[in-house]
């Protein structure tokens, strides 16, 4: 396999000029953020990519479950262009039908295969398709993608085998930490855990309560040290032992769920209705999104004659399942949206409001992406107002974000509004003075807004104080020298 010297440094800077791939370049989640695989950083590449080297002259191959052409490009980019594995060392699979049979064919080819896979395909969880992979090959390395990945999505996919979370869009530096961390462990905790976990596995039990015991002499209270200790213990039938380090890791954990897990099949093994029961709702509070939880809990109250109860998480359930449906709707019509944002604004302009009445109760960086995203459409109509509106929607759920203030202050512009455009301008400059820094065009569009407004002189002394503080890049001294020329 030819590969590029992975010694050279210059290899990892992405180059300025025109791609052959560019047409596939996405468009901007907002307006100033418009490279998807950023300039990567040395530092980052040549710290981690011998762990992909490694695991690529092993056998490892990358698989990518996504029908987002432009985050496949990213990884593409970066594993068959930046690193040099040649394009043999990926593939991408579109439809969730043939997933199974593809990582089937690879593993009796004795390939090692790691996964991407998009939590949600066409509006479909792949939850079931990561329950059968982690059934059917345990040790398989699974990095989920998602837009926004929210806490309670995370640990429904965690708690069903995922590795990892890969949140979109996604810098070429994030992408070569993300495969590293996942292949292997980045600090000596994290390692002596997986050794200690392939101990427990090899019924090696008193080596792994040794290891275990030192990890709690280096790391008290550890959870996942204490959860390793309970598995040991239990191996070697010391019950009452292992359940006093569940319970003491389970004290020790905020959000971790491993503790609670092992407790459940603990008291389901002595048939202990009640502890079962208290550890599944504590499990529910932290992971609400697990429908088969919540059915299960149900089951327990009626087993234990709680009717009433039984009825709450029946209920629950349904309307978890239809919360979760409507999501999937939400999600298939931002896809939509996406995909035509480009060539047909107005059409996407739809789908982005289709997407955001199906998800009423949207998280607040979904919601802000959307909001934010639709302003963008609304603005290549010509609906600039429509625009401010939508940004002002957007900035309810973030405003400390000096991209949908700039989008904001582009909107004003265009409507012919340069006082409110600058003010908006200058609110996004005050929360981040640098963010038009290798941004050509960002800072030829600022210092159009300023003359617009007939505030050079104001804008140039702003600069000049960004310069005498430090800040003398190309684009400072690029927006000193607009600024200087008189309008044309």
């Amino acid at each position: 396999m030819q590969r590029r010297d992975r010694r050279s440094k210059s290899l990892y800077v992405v180059k300025s000029q025109q791609d052959p791939t560019s047409e596939l370049a996405p468009k901007k989640q907002s307006e100033t953020r418009n490279l998807y695989v950023l300039r990567t950083n040395d530092e980052t590449v040549n710290k981690y990519c011998d762990v992909i080297y490694d695991f690529s002259d092993e056998g490892g191959v990358f698989l990518i479950l996504t029908r987002d052409k432009i985050f496949y490009q990213a990884v593409k980019n970066t594993l068959c262009h930046d690193l040099g594995l040649g394009n043999n060392a990926l593939i991408v699979i579109q439809d969730i039908s043939d997933l199974a049979q593809i990582l089937g064919q690879a593993v009796e080819a004795k390939a090692k295969p790691l996964l991407f896979m998009e939590h949600a395909i066409n509006g479909q969880l792949t939850l079931p398709q990561l329950q059968h992979i982690k059934k059917t090959w345990p040790d398989m390395h699974v990095v989920v993608v998602a837009r926004d990945v929210f806490q309670e999505r995370l640990f429904q996919f965690h708690e069903e085998g995922a590795e990892n979370f890969l949140t979109k869009p996604a810098s070429t530096n994030t992408i070569i930490e993300k495969i590293a961390f996942t292949l292997q462990p980045q600090c000596e905790l994290d390692a002596l855990l997986t050794e200690g976990r392939r101990l427990v596995t090899d019924n090696l039990f008193e080596e792994a309560i040794d290891l275990a015991n030192k990890l709690l002499v280096k790391y008290p209270q550890n959870p996942a040290a204490l959860v390793l200790l309970g598995d040991a213990l239990k191996g070697l039938a010391r019950r009452q032992e292992a359940l006093r380090a569940y319970k003491d890791a389970e004290k020790n954990a905020k959000v971790y769920l491993e503790p609670l897990k092992r407790l459940v099949i603990f008291h389901a093994e002595d048939n202990n209705t009640p502890e079962m029961l208290g550890c599944l709702v504590k499990l529910d509070r932290l992971s609400p999104l697990n429908c088969n939880r919540k059915l299960k809990i149900a089951e327990l109250h009626i087993d234990m004659g709680h009717a009433d109860e039984a009825e709450k998480y029946f209920d629950k359930a349904i309307e978890s399942t239809r919360d979760e449906a409507m999501n999937m709707v939400s999600e298939m019509c931002l896809d939509i949206a996406d995909m035509v944002a480009e060539a047909n604004p107005k059409m996407a302009e739809k789908y982005y409001r289709r997407s955001l009445e199906m998800t009423k109760n949207a998280r607040g960086a979904l919601a802000m992406n959307i909001y934010n995203r639709l302003g963008i459409s609304l603005r290549k109509q010509g609906l600039w107002n429509e625009a401010v509106e939508a940004y002002a929607e957007a900035e309810k759920y973030a405003p400390k974000d000096e991209n949908i203030k700039y989008n904001s202050a582009l909107a004003y512009s265009e409507g012919g509004e340069h006082k409110k455009a600058v003010e908006r301008l200058m609110l996004a400059l005050g929360i981040n003075p640098t963010f038009y820094v290798g941004r050509s065009e960002v800072a030829q569009k600022i210092a159009a807004m300023f003359k617009s407004a007939n505030m050079t002189w104001q804008a140039m002394e702003f600069f000049k104080r960004q310069k005498a503080a430090g800040q003398n890049d190309a684009q400072t001294e690029e927006l000193l020298k607009t600024l200087s020329m008189p309008r044309s």
